[in-house]
């Protein structure tokens, strides 16, 4: 989560910052998944994964796998160290990432598209200057690999000035994924402050019902019973405390004719609006 957390005391399986984590653990999976099938039905991309690189590659791939399978069996079952479980995943995926792009030929490869998955969990759990931090050292690696390619005999194509464009491109989308996480942090407080507010005036309105001497009682259209006070059950010939919230009053065989009424009452409004 972000420094400061905007949900008090939820607990962690209802925060939202659990929740995105298990969302990227489980795209993890699928995405690493479809990559390592691809690459054993068809082969590295095009560049230097091919020949004897190949097998690296898949080697690699099965290896991310196996750790995406893991951190997404830890993210849904051990609900503990947040902030460890969301730096372990971003670490690693870096780490097989690079290696994935190493492997396949650079930027020729399309692998440095995979960035965009611990670029997405940073800029989204973490402060907008970590996360540009995070993108730095993707940006970095693409430039390094770039540059080491480009001082090879015989190469020609603009691999450094390709790494320069995929990492301004990386540094946009991050600044977008902050932006938009910001504006998600801000609507979640909102929802979670006026839920809080809501849950304080139901329990106002169930304390004043409660304390009145009329009988309330509270229905909804299928006659079930929401709310109701003592004065209300003891007048339908219930036990002062007895549990009548939650059921309908058709469950009551003398208290059907008060149902139709009340059906019937509902009915001639709906076809007279004022």
């Amino acid at each position: 989560m972000r420094a400061e957390n905007p949900f008090g005391s939820l607990p962690a399986e209802l925060t939202p910052g659990w929740r995105t984590l298990e969302y990227l653990a489980l795209v993890r999976v699928l995405i690493v998944s479809t990559l390592v099938l691809v690459l054993a039905a068809f082969g590295p991309p095009l560049g230097e994964g091919g020949g004897a690189g190949a097998p690296r590659l898949l080697a690699v791939g099965l290896v991310y796998f196996l750790f995406a399978a893991t951190l997404a069996i830890l993210t849904l079952f051990a609900r503990s160290n947040f902030a460890l479980q969301l730096g372990g995943q971003i670490a690693i995926d870096m780490i097989m990432i690079s290696l994935l792009l190493a492997l396949s030929g650079g930027v020729r490869g399309g692998m440095m598209i995979f960035y965009l998955l611990p670029l997405a969990g940073a800029a989204l759990l973490l402060p907008t200057i970590v996360a540009f931090f995070v993108c730095s050292l993707s940006v970095l690696v693409l430039l390094v690999d770039s540059l080491l390619r480009g001082l090879q005999p015989g190469t020609q194509d603009p691999v450094v000035f390709q790494a320069g464009l995929y990492g301004a491109a990386l540094f946009a989308i991050t600044g977008l994924l902050g932006l938009l996480s910001v504006r998600l942090s801000v609507q979640e407080r909102l929802a979670i402050r006026r839920g809080r507010d809501l849950e304080n005036q139901l329990e106002i309105n169930r304390l004043v019902i409660a304390q009145m001497d009329q009988g309330v009682l509270v229905i909804d259209a299928q006659t079930r019973v929401r709310a109701n006070n003592r004065a209300a059950r003891l007048l339908l010939a219930l036990h002062a405390d007895a549990q009548f919230t939650g059921n309908r009053l058709d469950d009551y065989p003398y208290m059907r004719p008060l149902a139709q009424a009340f059906t019937e009452a509902r009915a001639f409004i709906g076809s007279h609006p004022l």
